[in-house]
């Protein structure tokens, strides 16, 4: 199991708690950094997924400082409330500041929950979402069968994930990429120098691509798919349990007004 922190006697829940408690300051910027400034772009065509199956009630797994659970109730008309949920405490206090900034207090609220074993009871959501973050769960399989008890029937789960590309000239550059510019970013601009040494490994040590697909349908989900981003570095999955709604109209979507991002 690929860990933030070798050394640590810590779990693996334990030290990414820990580790983006401590990046949570310099999260927002360094993401658009890393990303080279296409990670709003990812959510947004994550959403693009969303839309069509009009959730009022969604739930933001991994929802860090709520830039998904933000995005949800500015551009889609049918979202009523979010509720975002996370390990680090420090990363939704940030995401509740961006909320309160923005006047949407009363449509989002941040809760402390584990992906493998909520609290929630059995189908409370219409759709949930998980935004770069499930390369980091200790066992995928166990929170994609929660987030499948959780999720109302007919409801849908979409996935944005970092990958690695499957074209060899476009991974050899990948690699070389994640693999020497990122932690060099990571240590210029974060306090914590392991964190985005651990941001490549994490990604390659993860299930993708039809791997996911096939841990999302034995999580029992009835249909599932992938759509791969150019040049591969993003994995959006989707999964709907039971059948899926009937097609609803495109224009489901509005313009994403700014975000706040937090300075380090």
């Amino acid at each position: 199991m690929i860990t933030p922190y070798k050394d640590s006697a810590e779990s693996k829940v334990d030290q990414v708690r820990r580790m983006f408690n401590r990046i949570a300051p310099q999260y927002d910027r360094l993401n658009l950094v890393i990303s080279l400034g296409l990670d709003r772009s990812w959510r947004r065509k994550a959403l693009s997924f969303l839309a069509p199956y009009a959730p009022k009630h969604v739930l933001d797994v991994a929802t860090g400082t709520g830039d998904v659970a933000i995005s949800l109730v500015q551009t889609m008309p049918s979202v009523k409330k979010v509720t975002g949920v996370d390990i680090s405490e420090e990363m939704m206090r940030i995401g509740a500041e961006k909320v309160h900034q923005l006047g949407l207090s009363d449509r989002i609220v941040f809760d402390r929950q584990d992906c493998t074993a909520t609290s929630f009871e059995e189908n409370t959501f219409d759709a949930a979402t998980i935004s770069f973050g499930i390369r980091n769960f200790p066992d995928i399989p166990a929170a994609a069968r929660e987030l499948h008890r959780i999720i109302r029937p007919s409801g849908v789960l979409v996935i944005a994930e970092l990958s690695e590309p499957t074209n060899p000239v476009l991974r050899t550059a990948y690699k070389l990429y994640a693999g020497n510019i990122i932690p060099l970013i990571g240590r210029f601009f974060s306090d914590d120098k392991d964190a985005y040494t651990y941001l490549p490994k994490s990604i390659a040590a993860m299930p993708q691509r039809e791997k996911m697909v096939a841990i999302l349908q034995e999580a029992g989900f009835s249909e599932a798919f992938y759509h791969s981003i150019f040049p591969g570095t993003c994995t959006i999955y989707v999964a709907i349990k039971g059948e899926p709604l009937p097609e609803i109209p495109e224009e489901t979507m509005e313009e994403e007004p700014s975000v706040p991002v937090t300075e380090g």
